[in-house]
Order: C-alpha cells, then sequence, then structure tokens
C-alpha cells in the first residue's frame, strides 16, 4: 500500500498518485482531564500515551489485523483532481478495489493469486481506445502483467505498504496529537512525519485494539485538504467480484492506449 506518499502507491493507470510517523517525544502527549476519583477511562490513558507509544500500538494492532477495507480521497497537488477510493484487502494478497478519478472516469481492480485483473468503465475505456473498443470489452478484464505501466496498483493491496503502520522496521517521528471521534468511535491523533514521506496525522482508536481509523495529509490547518482515508471492517473477508467464464482478457489494451 505507495515514494508515493499516504496509505497508498502510485495508480499508473491514469497517471495519477495517490500519496499515502517522530521525534522522541517524552512530554509531547496531551493529557485528557481528570473527571474523579477512581480509575481513568480507557480514553484517558490513551491520552497519556507520548506520540511514539501511540505509533508503537497502532502498528501492533494493526499487524494483528488480518484484513481491513479503506475508504477515501487523494487530489492530485498539479492538477487539483480529486480521485475518490474504496479497497478492502487482507494478508492473504486477496484485494478488491474501486477507483473514480474525476474527469478521467471509474475503474475497478482486484488481486488475487497473484494475478492483478483491471476493469475500466465504458467511459473510461472509450476515452483511451475509442468507442468500438468499448463496446468490444464491455464489462471486460484486463489482466495486467508485472511489466506493465498499471502494475503498481497492485501496491494499493499490501497491508505492509501502509505509511507508518504497516512496517514496524520504519523509521518514522511521531507527536501525541489530540482526542477525538472518528466513525462515532473515541479517538486519539498521532502527528507522524518521515523524510521520505512527508507529514501525516493519524486518528487511532482510543478504546479496544488501538487500529488506525483515519489518515490524513499533513498537519493543523492543511489536514485533509488533499487525503483522506478511513479504516474500518477489520478483519472482514474481502469479497472479490464474481469473473464469469470468459470475462477476462489477456492484454494491457488500456495501457497501451494510454502509452
Amino acid at each position: 500500500m505507495p515514494a508515493n506518499r499516504a496509505v497508498v502507491a502510485a495508480l499508473a493507470a491514469l497517471g495519477l498518485a495517490l500519496t499515502a510517523t517522530a521525534c522522541d517525544d517524552a512530554q509531547g502527549s496531551t493529557t485528557a482531564a481528570a473527571s474523579g476519583p477512581g480509575s481513568p477511562s480507557p480514553t484517558e490513558r490513551v491520552a497519556s500515551m507520548t506520540g511514539m507509544r501511540l505509533l508503537d500500538k497502532g502498528r501492533e494492532a494493526f499487524g494483528r489485523a488480518s484484513s481491513v477495507r479503506m475508504t477515501g480521497f487523494v487530489v492530485d497537488e498539479d492538477s487539483g483532481r480529486r480521485t475518490n477510493v474504496q479497497l478492502a484487502a487482507d494478508r492473504k494478497g486477496q484485494c478488491a478495489a474501486k477507483v473514480d478519478a474525476e474527469g478521467k472516469g471509474e475503474f475497478e481492480f482486484v488481486r488475487t493469486e497473484g494475478t492483478l485483473l483491471y476493469r475500466p468503465s465504458a467511459a473510461l475505456l472509450s476515452a483511451l481506445r475509442g468507442t468500438e473498443a468499448a463496446e468490444r470489452y464491455r464489462d471486460r478484464w484486463f489482466r495486467i502483467p508485472p511489466t506493465s505501466e498499471y502494475a503498481s496498483m497492485a501496491d494499493l493491496c499490501d497491508l505492509a505498504g501502509l505509511p507508518a503502520f504497516g512496517d514496524p522496521n520504519s523509521s518514522w517521528s511521531a507527536l501525541a496529537g489530540e482526542p477525538g471521534t472518528v466513525g462515532g468511535r473515541a479517538s486519539m491523533g498521532v502527528q507522524l512525519n518521515s523524510t521520505e514521506e512527508g507529514a501525516f496525522t493519524a486518528h487511532l482508536a482510543a478504546e479496544g485494539a488501538m487500529v488506525p481509523l483515519r489518515m490524513e495529509d499533513g498537519w493543523s490547518e492543511s489536514v485533509g485538504k488533499t487525503m483522506t482515508f478511513d479504516f474500518t471492517d477489520y478483519d472482514v473477508p474481502v469479497v472479490l467480484p464474481a469473473l464469469p467464464a470468459g470475462s477476462v482478457v489477456d492484454g494491457d489494451l488500456p495501457a497501451k492506449a494510454a502509452a
């Protein structure tokens, strides 16, 4: 999941990039106000953690997850074009995604048993190869070879590639942020940074397993302007679309057209 920043990797198919975390802050955490005598709540305990402790807990929780769904968007910094992404992936390499690139069209891709398949919408295929090709290959899936310019789409399917949380050995700095709520769940923010990938704000679940609930590009006033991804459906099996007999085409047709 892609050096492209964020949850993510390059969407080479359309020439867009998905951007998808900290000095050791011994005093960088935000402490929640005490509500009274007795044991602190789980949220209060999380709010007392340093940034590096939050990052470590997030890595541990994400590393135990068998699958996850990611839903969000990326805005290309040069063109301003927004790309919406829905993706579900698991540790076995199974993956199913839908991508809507503003002004370009929609497409889907799946990865199963090491094979990457790509299905452009009729509108996108028509733009790439004309109406005749769009009609001939309507609802067909193209098998993408490893040498294709499309092949990097598969990077989004690798959970180990998730910035900061996917790779436990990567070097990031982390500074504790603020408590909040994401999707109705109590959360704790952590500001992440690396020389290669840049700055991100992550929101971790403040109760239960401290999995990432959201990642946004940048800090403070820049948060959410160019990239936001929500993480849901942890440990829910990935459902791949049906591939009827004869629906898979050998050949990198759309990529050749784009070239």
